[in-house]
């Protein structure tokens, strides 16, 4: 009897606290499909989307995007640029501090930008960042980091100096050169992007990071709008398998996932027709040639295996998510008022390229005594599996020997940056709306990015007079010379342009629709 009391009075007690503090309230979550395992969280290290999607809502540059991807100031709150468009001067925003209460500052940028540089950094998105004064120089070695066009002129101000006016500037260094904590990443090594160590400035802070199963983001309270941002907390998985993607999605698990099997876009405009979104983006998928390797050294054999490649059967048979066949390095998205170099075999009846292609591969010793032979590497993905099979089935009427090989995108990412393949699937996805944002991949200088490894004197040539030119009608000209050097040499062949297909849950609110497929979750709320 004396025990049921004291539960009474235990019950009693506990619902009179809760009455007066009132009901706890939920966490307001968001659970985000994301493509891959991210290879890296240090903004310096990566220049992959799925990496770049968490490092989005980590830190913030001196420029950022708003919900239709429109460049809005970022931790500079102001700019101005000299009338010869070489000069850029950014004010820091007042009051604005690291997670860790330290104030951000005009030097953290120029560190940001000098670390970037660092041949001793080594990111891949160094050549990226070329037109600032001695970035070449310093990113090779020829001269120190100090040398570099950019300085703090005071604690709020922060200049950069170019090379030549640059139109897409302001866009590029929305994902590039984000500020980082000097004190947390000399303290910790590699190690100062794990959850214990991270130093952000952005909207939501590294709290939890389980390799191939999630990684968690919390709110960051002095995120310089934090007031604005509704979301507790952001999860990230990684959703290479499309066809678990897309049952965790219908299983509730996600709220959005940013691709789905293709085989089942009627089934999701039937019964998903809410949550399903379309997006031409700036996405080219292709195949890209080991040049350093026989045989892919041989322009004629590039050439024979591009030219026979049925890009429209892949999109309409086997894609069938309204991608367009692509001629072109340049996504239609990004092209303005840019037209595009001709291919030399575009609207050439297949058995006249079949034709063309079995004499080119004569004429560079193969044929039914020699047959060519190699390895093709795709990452681990149904439809690609589906569109290398094709590709290959195509091939075996050349009397070529494809092998295929297969590895989740991590692998083939840092083998394709090595070299350590002969012919790979890839894709990428343009940092800023310019056709330079695509040709940059076969500058000799983009080590990080030019995985064909090609290097044509020409071809640089022509580029370095793309940057050099301010006459908006030369520079398209010079584009369109480049872009038709590398058709006709065939480095890379491109296969098709990107569709964004998202699918969100109809309480998601926030996720705008754009050329970009950017969403920053800082935008997102949950309205269950």
């Amino acid at each position: 009897m004396i025990r049921k009391i004291r539960i009474a009075m235990a019950v009693v007690a506990f619902s009179a606290v809760f009455a007066a503090v009132g009901p706890v309230q939920a966490l307001m979550s968001f659970h985000r499909g994301n493509t891959a395992e991210p290879d890296s969280l240090d903004p310096h290290l990566t220049t992959s989307g799925y990496a770049g999607n968490i490092i989005f809502e980590m830190f913030v540059g001196l420029t950022t995007v708003d919900p239709q991807v429109n460049v809005v100031p970022g931790a500079a709150e102001s700019w101005t640029i000299s009338p010869d468009g070489k000069t850029y001067t950014f004010k820091i925003r007042k009051g604005m501090q690291w997670s860790d209460g330290r104030p951000v500052t005009a030097e953290d940028f120029a560190y940001a930008f000098r670390r970037t540089m660092d041949p001793k950094t080594a990111s891949r998105a160094a050549p990226l960042l070329y037109m600032i004064v001695n970035a070449r120089e310093v990113n090779s070695g020829k001269a120190p980091v100090e040398n570099l066009g950019v300085k703090a002129i005071d604690a709020s101000t922060f200049e950069v100096k170019l090379l030549n006016p640059t139109p897409y500037f302001l866009e590029l260094i929305v994902h590039r050169c984000f500020p980082v904590p000097r004190w947390a990443v000399e303290k910790f090594g590699k190690d100062w992007t794990k959850p214990e160590n991270i130093v952000v400035n952005g909207a939501f802070k590294l709290a939890q990071w389980l390799p191939q199963d999630r990684i968690k983001l919390v709110k960051n309270p002095t995120f310089y709008a934090a007031s604005e941002v509704k979301l507790d907390e952001v999860l990230y998985y990684p959703t290479e398998d499309m066809n678990a993607a897309l049952k965790r999605y219908r299983a509730d698990e996600l709220d959005t996932i940013v691709s789905f099997p293709p085989s089942q876009l009627e089934w999701i405009k039937e019964n998903l027709p809410k949550d399903l979104t379309l997006t031409p983006n700036y996405g080219l998928l292709y195949y890209t040639f080991n040049t350093r390797k026989p045989p892919f050294d041989d322009p004629r054999v590039r050439n024979a295996l591009s030219m026979t490649l049925d890009r429209e059967m892949f999109v309409d048979k086997i894609m069938r998510g309204g991608e367009p066949a692509a001629y072109s390095l340049i996504p239609v998205a990004v092209r303005k008022d840019y037209v595009p170099a001709p291919s030399h075999w575009q609207g050439v009846p297949m058995p006249e390229r079949i034709a063309k292609a079995k004499a080119l591969l004569a004429e560079a010793g193969y044929g039914p005594g020699k047959p060519l032979k190699f390895d093709f590497r795709y990452n681990t993905d149904d439809i690609q599996k589906r569109v290398a099979l094709a590709a290959t089935q195509v091939w075996k009427t050349l009397g070529v020997e494809a092998q295929l090989l297969n590895s989740d995108l991590n692998v083939l990412n840092a083998d394709l940056r090595n070299g350590d393949y002969q012919v790979a699937r890839y894709q990428w996805f343009a940092e800023y709306a310019d056709p330079t944002s695509f040709l940059y991949l076969l500058e000799s200088t983009s080590v990080g990015d030019n995985h064909s490894k090609y290097s044509n004197p020409a071809y640089d040539a022509v580029m370095q007079k793309v940057y050099a030119e301010a006459d908006h009608a030369k520079r398209l000209a010079l584009m369109r010379e480049a872009e038709a050097i590398a058709l006709r040499d065939s480095p890379i062949t491109p296969i098709n342009f990107y569709v964004g297909k998202r699918l969100a849950k109809p309480y998601v609110k926030g996720l705008d629709a754009n050329p970009r497929g950017i969403n920053l979750s800082r935008y997102v709320r949950i309205e269950k």
